[in-house]
């Protein structure tokens, strides 16, 4: 029951919180609004917060096929390492600036803002559901031998 859980929860659930967290750091350096300007203005609230769901919502479609396969990898070979999860996202950042960018070098914000990003999703996937990868596999081996 703890594994349909995993699979049918856990998993997504890791997955959006992720998206969420990648999506701060693509839109909060770049937004022109003060806090002064936010109390005198309610509807920059409401715009705030639809900009930081459509970033998010991009971010989910962007990385949900890469995402998925790594997921795979990660659950069949039982790799739920830190260390992998967050160089899986850094990698994935840099994907994301070197193709949507072509062969030009965006401005040193952008690419700080992706990369940041990439390692966010990464690191919120891991605390969410990927340090538990590979844990629903019965482990296959020699029983433990008793010497007496």
């Amino acid at each position: 029951m703890r594994t349909v859980f995993r699979f049918l929860f856990g998993i997504p659930i890791g997955f959006i919180l992720a998206c969420f967290a990648a999506a701060f750091p693509l839109v909060w350096p770049f937004v022109p609004f003060s806090l002064a300007s936010l109390e005198q203005d309610p509807v920059q609230i409401v715009e705030l917060a639809v900009l930081f769901l459509a970033q998010s919502a991009q971010v989910g479609s962007t990385a949900l096929l890469p995402w998925a396969l790594f997921m795979v990898v990660t659950e069949i070979l039982g790799w739920s390492s830190l260390l992998l999860h967050a160089a899986a996202g850094l990698i994935g950042g840099f994907v994301v600036t070197r193709l949507a960018y072509g062969g030009m070098e965006p401005p040193m914000s952008i690419q700080t803002a992706i990369l940041l990003s990439g390692l966010a999703f990464a690191l919120i996937y891991w605390i969410v559901a990927g340090h538990g990868a590979g844990r629903w596999r019965r482990r296959t081996g020699a029983p433990d031998r008793v010497e007496s």
